[in-house]
C-alpha cells in the first residue's frame, strides 16, 4: 500500500505511513469510494444512453409499419375497384345479348310506369231523374259518377226549384256509389209541383265539393235522363 503524500511502500493494513506518518486507511477508503462513485456514474450515463437509443429505434419502427399497412391497405383498395371494373367491362363484352335484355326490361318498367293511369277526380257525368202520376209522389234521382269509384262514400244534395221557387231544403245526402256507378238518391218530402229544373251538387265524404250540375226538367211527371 503506497502512502498518498511519500509514495512510500507499507504493509497492508497500515494505519499511518512508516516513513512520513501520514494517515492511510481513511484516504485509501475515500480514494476507492471516488472510483466506485465515477464508476457508477458512467455506467448510468451509458445506460440512459442506450436506453434513448432504443426508444428511437422502436418509434422509427412503429412508424414504418403503421405507413407500410397504410399503403398496402389502399394499394388492394385500388385492386379490388380495378377488378370489379374490369370484371364488370368484361361481363359486358362476354354477354351483350343480356346487357341488351336488361336495358329491355328497364325501358319497359319505365312505360310501364308512364302509362299507369292517375285516379281520376269524382265528376258527374249524366244521369236522370223519375216523378210519379202524382204530384204526391216522391222524386227519384240517378246520378252517374263512373264505375271506377265503386264502393265509394260521397254526400250527394239535391235543389228542385220550379218557375224559380225552391221546392225543397236541399238535404245533403250520405251515398254509396254502387257497383254500376251510380248514386241513387229519394225526395225527402213530395212536391205540390212537378220540379222544372235541378241543381246538383256532389261531395266527397269529408263535405269537400267536388262537382256540380245545373239540370233544366220538364215540369211533368215520367223519367228525364241528362
Amino acid at each position: 500500500m503506497k502512502c498518498p503524500n511519500c509514495n512510500a511502500e507499507n504493509s497492508e493494513g497500515a494505519k499511518f505511513c512508516k516513513k512520513c506518518g501520514t494517515p492511510l486507511e481513511k484516504t485509501v477508503v475515500s480514494h476507492e469510494k471516488m472510483i466506485n462513485s465515477m464508476s457508477n456514474e458512467k455506467k448510468s450515463d451509458h445506460t440512459k444512453i442506450i436506453i434513448a437509443v432504443l426508444i428511437v429505434v422502436v418509434v422509427a419502427l412503429a412508424g414504418a409499419f403503421i405507413y407500410l399497412q397504410g399503403f398496402n391497405s389502399d394499394s388492394h383498395s385500388q385492386d379490388a375497384q380495378s377488378n370489379a371494373s374490369n370484371s364488370g367491362s368484361q361481363v359486358s363484352q362476354n354477354n351483350p345479348s343480356q346487357s341488351s335484355q336488361a336495358q329491355s326490361t328497364q325501358a319497359q318498367q319505365s312505360q310501364q310506369v308512364t302509362a299507369t293511369p292517375q285516379s281520376t277526380a269524382m265528376k258527374i257525368q249524366g244521369g236522370s231523374f223519375s216523378t210519379g202520376s202524382e204530384l204526391s209522389d216522391l222524386t227519384y234521382a240517378n246520378i252517374y259518377v263512373g264505375k271506377e269509384h265503386a264502393g265509394k262514400s260521397v254526400i250527394l244534395q239535391i235543389w228542385y226549384s220550379r218557375d224559380g221557387s225552391t221546392l225543397n231544403n236541399g238535404n245533403m245526402v250520405p251515398v254509396t256509389v254502387h257497383s254500376d256507378g251510380y248514386l241513387e238518391v229519394q225526395s225527402a218530402d213530395a212536391y205540390a209541383y212537378y220540379p222544372d229544373h235541378a241543381s246538383i251538387n256532389l261531395y266527397d265524404s269529408n263535405s269537400n265539393l267536388l262537382d256540380s250540375k245545373s239540370v233544366s226538367l220538364s215540369p211533368t211527371s215520367g223519367t228525364q235522363t241528362f
